[in-house]
């Protein structure tokens, strides 16, 4: 693995990711570059990947295509990068066309810029043989790429124009939608579960919710829909994001966000976390909806007072002020005074209790 070194924060989380999408990371290497390999270290990583015979290399962070080239041509060992590895990981988890379409779109998306990178070396006749085809095979898959990304976007289009219809047609009968977001593995699914009585998966694996989860309650008495969406990543590329535009829509258009944030972690990682959701939701233009902040896992974490005023200053000091509430999804903790919050941010009065509503 490669990991730029303005990125080494990051180490953790790219073993964790390279680890869950089933790689074993060999050695790390550290790049003074965000997008590139510098020759002394490309030579370097060339005679390690030889002697080493790796099934792939992974640079953890953009990659420029020349680089990845340069990086293959040396390596002769396949290479992907942050936004390859995380979909490998979703590709584990797409259980319905919608995402899996969706997944398919970043990857096609992802890939053409490499796959035009391919097209100029091969004119310049510096297309090493491990990579397969000549130019003419490339040019063909070249097309292939874009006329399958038209497709999907059109099927991807009529996807979200039915969601939107069925959005509209609950609202116009009153039922307001509370959207969960979150970093991976803050919660979201744990608090989702204990809110509906439902079972849905969870575990230590990112991602395990690529496509939204509806489920109707009630709330003092109101009957509201709550929804489990995708976990949040720090720095979200661009291709996610547009691959996503179906799910991430629905935060879009809630009427209350929960935003769960797991704060049995090191401060500095939670306040990152808070900053990296912000960010995620100005990028698609949710950040003005109603917003609770869900201090999730106070089971592990210690001085829970001092963290809720940590997090409420975090807010304020980006312009977001809400209200924080400390719970354990786990233990159950703190659920009462949440629903209590969800009730009065929804002008709903009080709610006591959470019950199962009929199949909306």
């Amino acid at each position: 693995m490669i990991i730029p070194k303005e990125l080494k924060d990051q180490l953790e989380e790219a073993l964790l990711l390279s680890r869950i999408a089933g790689y074993e990371v060999m050695r790390t290497w550290r790049t003074r570059y965000k997008r590139r390999v510098g020759r002394g270290l490309l030579e370097q990583i060339g005679r390690a990947a030889r002697k080493e015979k790796p099934h792939v290399i992974i640079f953890y962070g953009d990659l420029q295509p020349s680089s990845a080239f340069q990086l293959m041509k040396r390596t002769e060992t396949r290479v992907i990068d942050r936004v390859m590895l995380i979909l490998e990981i979703f590709v584990k988890h797409a259980g319905t066309k919608e995402a899996q379409l969706q997944i398919e779109m970043a990857k096609i998306e992802h890939e053409i810029p490499m796959v035009r990178e391919w097209l100029r070396r091969s004119k310049l006749g510096e297309l090493p043989g491990f990579l397969g085809p000549g130019g003419y095979a490339i040019d063909g898959y070249y097309r292939h790429l874009t006329t399958r990304r038209a497709k999907i976007r059109r099927e991807l289009e009529e996807l979200r124009r039915h969601r939107l219809i069925r959005m509209e047609t609950r609202r116009e009968i009153g039922i307001p939608h509370i959207s969960i977001v979150g970093y991976a593995s803050a919660g979201k699914t744990s608090l989702f579960n204990k809110l509906t009585g439902e079972s849905r998966k969870v575990g230590e694996e990112y991602f395990t919710t690529l496509h939204p989860k509806h489920t109707a309650i009630e709330i003092g008495g109101k009957r509201v829909i709550l929804i489990d969406t995708i976990g949040f990543i720090r720095d979200v590329p661009p291709e996610i994001i547009e691959a996503f535009h179906v799910v991430l829509e629905e935060i879009r258009h809630s009427d209350l966000i929960l935003f769960v944030v797991d704060v049995s972690e090191r401060w500095e990682i939670v306040e990152e976390k808070v900053a990296a959701g912000l960010q995620t939701l100005s990028k698609i233009g949710a950040l003005d909806r109603p917003l609770l902040l869900v201090a999730n896992k106070v089971d592990k974490a210690g001085d829970v007072e001092e963290r809720v005023k940590g997090l409420r200053a975090v807010l304020e000091s980006r312009g977001r002020p809400a209200a924080v509430v400390p719970i354990s999804a786990l233990t159950g903790f703190g659920l009462e005074e949440l629903k209590r919050a969800i009730a009065a941010a929804l002008g709903i009065g009080g709610a006591e209790r959470v019950e199962r509503a009929p199949p909306a």
